[in-house]
């Protein structure tokens, strides 16, 4: 079965940062999507009337303070679109004229009012305008009485169809493929199929009318010449029709689309037939593989993506300006009142990397050599095909000088990517096999729960979910999690060693006159715990041995500025606790030294800002902070002082940060994204720049991911997820790497932690293990790596983890200053006795290894010779041509006059 390489094409909208932001943008309700973009720029229309903004397509050149405008049309503007073969021209058309203006490449410095071309007195309004794809500075031009055709360089008209028969307004007008025929349609919905210099001049006739369907955009599809018209049926829903041009009353394929109404953007690659659309007013956008639409009948749906705005409109880049490292084969540019955002259509590969197959050759961008005089007389242009190199920025050129040079140029790039093709594909294929070779030892992580009753703590009656859903604790000792209780103040206390089963009724933290809206163990001191309250007080505990009624005597009260928001006891140093409470005055943090019960230090960096999240570094010197101003802070928090700031492309709600080493500056983001998504993202925060992401499956919920710094792996879940996904986050390229995920025996999740590692089972190859709180249910998790010789120590998986003894005291730490005595200690997770496995005795081979060997061994032996004495195929095809080529072939009796008997043809 011959399946189309495009099927899984993923619909993915950009980070934020590559998102024009707060422009001004007009509340289009014109025919035009009011929005072009070519390899270099891209142009929308602005709220400011008949005015347009131009901006770059690399966003790093984009100045927010300085954005110019082109004073186009004192009337509005009412199309606009680039060249094919300059991008840097473009033209725009309003009021009863067209403008052409070219653009400097670092772009425009200020407002601009006088265009390189102007063409007045158009024959009425215009209203849709169309460059010609292979001939340069022909242009066709829909107006409110007629069709022009004109030469926009010798500012002339060549062509001209008056429209006043049957009606006004071309709102849409579309070149075939090889730039020789022309369909329009007008407001009134007739269409016409034209070829303007068969035609003579004068009116177009009566045109046609589809029975029970209104059009409103046509684009033809590749060089089969069957027209793609977008539209209304008669009964108002949207629809998409093919139609053979010729026949304009008989669609090939009608198809009506389960879609909210309104005006469609359709968009058509002619390499990989997918057609994309947009809908204005609506939040979505699709893509459709047109490849044998014809055959089949059906347009066949491939993908759809909630975008998270209103399109207002839509529009699609040259094929010049995709990232083909990331196997982009689409890009659009989706704009609303406000916001210009970068769509990408990429294919999913294992490899990252260029990938040929995903481009076919496309139209070259290069100036033909056809003048428009040539073309009027009947010349035609045969499309260039070029194939897409790896180096894209080959492609894209600016205009700087005559068609001649482009030209040559064009033909130097085609001729360089002819002779290449094959040797790069090789070079690639070398290259992904070697890239794949080269697994991560963790790519094999599983999980492991038993649902047998006396294995977990089942009856358990889970309280009201705390703030960052940090709703499940746990030290060496004991596990804390809310527990239902009326007024919701209630932390419940398991013991370790507690018998697994039915749980009945635990011992509880009571204390707080208000909810309870955080808590946490500590590490290093197994019988302390903090909790926080709305009432903005946070007490300390001391927990007995054998606890059996509820704890309600705390041992210090500690008070904040309002509402406790999150809980941090210090990672590496005991009595030290982080803070975060949100008042009337604003966000601030706090650090005790709960031994002395006095405040550290005060962080009041985040203003009026509440932070989402926070987390202690490796060396328990710094903290990470997420706010719901987007942005992410590195904070030293005995000096109040933020190290980093950036901003994220996760949104605000329920994100979280963390540090992926020692060094500080490399930081991990886990949130939403436009659209609801869930996302990864790892940055570099001296920099501020965005390293790499990933989407994280599943459905949108307030997530609760676990890090493990010493492994590289993200163990990520959400609340009322019924599986946790496995990431391996580095420092270096590439990143990210999606394991594995694992679906818990347990139902739902409501909670989540992991234990220290220094617990976990090396001999079972257990690289972490945790705790899942459910509805009603506790119970413990396993994480191995299936390994063939697990009798040996893995030291590929199991790297030195830090120490859980402490560093030094809380008062030392509140006053030292000497980075060197914060360095973590680690400890090797090496039994005694257990070898490792770098250094295990070669293994034997099995039976089957064994005889693979033996069949190798037997293949390279000496093939015996065959009868006339060849060793290979080859040699014998060889003989034979020879053979072949001695043979006298001058005469045969079956030739016209040969010496033929009659006896030869008797029977």
């Amino acid at each position: 079965m011959n399946q189309s390489k495009f099927r899984f094409a993923k619909i993915q909208l950009l980070s934020k940062e590559r998102c024009f932001r707060n422009l001004n943008l007009s509340d289009t309700s014109s025919t035009s999507p009011s929005i072009a973009a070519s390899s270099h720029f891209i142009a929308t229309t602005s709220l400011s009337a008949g005015r347009v903004l131009v901006l770059p397509t690399d966003i790093s050149k984009y100045d927010a303070k300085k954005s110019p405008l082109i004073a186009a049309h004192a009337g509005g503007v009412s199309d606009l679109g680039f060249t094919p073969f300059h991008a840097d021209v473009l033209a725009t058309g309003g009021d009863e004229s067209i403008k052409l203006w070219k653009i400097p490449e670092d772009g425009f410095t200020s407002d601009v009012s006088k265009p390189e071309v102007e063409m007045k007195e158009m024959p009425g309004s215009v209203h849709s305008i169309q460059w010609n794809p292979l001939v340069d500075n022909l242009m066709a031009v829909g107006c409110k009485s007629a069709l022009k055709i004109c030469d926009v360089k010798e500012q002339k008209c060549l062509f001209s169809f008056d429209l006043t028969s049957y009606g006004t307004d071309l709102i849409n007008v579309s070149w075939d493929y090889f730039g020789k025929e022309i369909l329009c349609i007008s407001k009134n919905y007739t269409m016409h199929y034209i070829d303007p210099r068969t035609k003579k001049e004068g009116t177009f006739g009566k045109g046609v009318k589809a029975s029970g369907f209104r059009p409103q955009r046509a684009i033809f599809m590749g060089a089969g010449g069957k027209v793609l018209i977008s539209g209304v049926s008669s009964s108002r829903e949207p629809s998409l029709n093919i139609f053979d041009p010729r026949k304009l009353s008989d669609p090939l394929v009608d198809q009506q689309l389960s879609v909210s109404p309104g005006y469609l953007f359709p968009m058509y690659d002619h390499d990989t037939k997918i057609l994309s659309l947009a809908i204005r007013g609506s939040n979505m956008v699709r893509l459709y593989d047109c490849a044998k639409a014809v055959k089949k009948s059906e347009i066949k749906p491939l993908s759809q993506k909630m975008l998270g705005f209103v399109v207002a409109g839509c529009c699609m880049a040259p094929k010049y300006a995709l990232d083909v490292q990331q196997s982009e084969v689409i890009r659009l540019y989706s704009r609303d009142t406000s916001d210009v955002n970068p769509v990408s259509i990429r294919v999913p590969r294992k490899i990252t990397g260029f990938h040929p197959e995903l481009y076919p050759k496309t139209l070259s961008n290069h100036v033909y050599d056809l003048s428009c005089e040539a073309w009027v007389k009947g010349g035609n242009a045969t499309p260039k095909l070029l194939a897409i190199d790896e180096k894209m920025s080959n492609f894209a050129t600016i205009s700087k000088g005559d068609s001649k040079e482009t030209q040559q140029l064009g033909e130097k790039q085609e001729e360089k990517s002819e002779t290449k093709e094959f040797k790069e594909e090789i070079s690639d294929i070398r290259k992904k096999i070697s890239s794949k070779l080269k697994r991560s030892a963790y790519v094999y992580l599983g999980g492991k729960q038993t649902t047998s009753k006396d294995k977990y703590f089942f009856d358990v009656k889970t309280g009201r979910p705390v703030n960052m859903q940090r709703n499940l604790a746990l030290n060496k000792k004991f596990l804390a999690f809310p527990w239902k209780a009326i007024g919701g103040s209630a932390v419940a206390i398991l013991p370790r060693d507690h018998k697994m089963g039915r749980i009945g009724d635990l011992p509880k933290v009571r204390g707080h006159s208000d909810q309870v809206t955080a808590f946490d163990l500590s590490i290093l001191q197994p019988s302390k715990m903090a909790t926080g309250a709305g009432e903005g007080v946070v007490k300390v505990w001391t927990i007995p041995e054998n606890m059996k009624d509820d704890l309600k005597k705390e041992d210090c009260s500690l008070p904040c500025s309002g509402k406790i928001l999150g809980l941090w006891f210090h990672p590496l140093v005991p009595d030290i606790l982080l803070s975060a409470s949100m008042g009337f005055e604003g966000c601030d943090m706090r650090v005790w030294n709960v031994k002395e019960e006095k405040e550290v230090s005060l962080i009041n960096v985040h203003g009026e800002t509440e932070v989402m999240s926070a987390d202690w570094n490796v060396n328990g010197s710094l903290i990470v902070t997420t706010a719901k101003d987007h942005k992410v802070r590195v904070i030293d928090p005995r000096k109040n002082k933020v190290l980093y700031e950036f901003e994220s492309q996760e949104s605000a709600r329920g994100t979280h940060a963390f540090f992926l080493d020692a060094s500080s500056e490399i930081i991990a983001c886990i949130g939403l994204i436009k659209g609801g998504e869930r996302q990864v993202s790892v940055y570099d925060a001296k920099k501020g720049k965005c390293l790499g992401s990933k989407e994280i499956e599943g459905e949108a919920g307030a997530m609760m991911p676990q890090f493990d710094i010493d492994t590289g792996l993200l163990y990520v879940t959400a609340v009322g997820a019924p599986s946790i996904q496995f990431f391996l986050l580095a420092t270096q390229t590439p990143y990210i790497e999606k394991l594995s995920s694992y679906k818990s025996l347990m139902g739902d999740f409501k909670g989540f932690v992991l234990n220290p590692k220094i617990e976990c089972d090396v001999k079972k190859v257990e690289v972490a293990h945790g705790w899942q709180l459910s509805k009603d249910r506790l119970s413990p998790i396993s994480f191995t790596v299936p390994r063939k010789r697990p009798e040996f120590f893995q030291d590929d998986l199991f790297v030195p983890t830090r120490s859980p003894k402490p560093l030094m005291d809380a008062a030392t730490w509140s006053t030292n200053t000497d980075e060197k005595k914060e360095q973590a200690k680690y400890v090797s997770l090496q039994p005694a006795g257990m070898i490792p496995l770098s250094k295990a005795p070669k293994e034997k081979l099995t039976e089957r290894e064994l005889k693979y060997q033996r069949k190798k061994q037997e293949m390279a032996k000496p093939k015996p010779k065959g009868v006339l004495g060849h060793e290979s195929a080859a040699e014998v095809r060889d003989h034979f041509r020879n053979l072949a080529d001695m043979m006298d072939t001058s005469t045969n009796q079956w030739d016209a006059g040969g010496d033929d008997d009659d006896s030869d043809w008797s029977d």
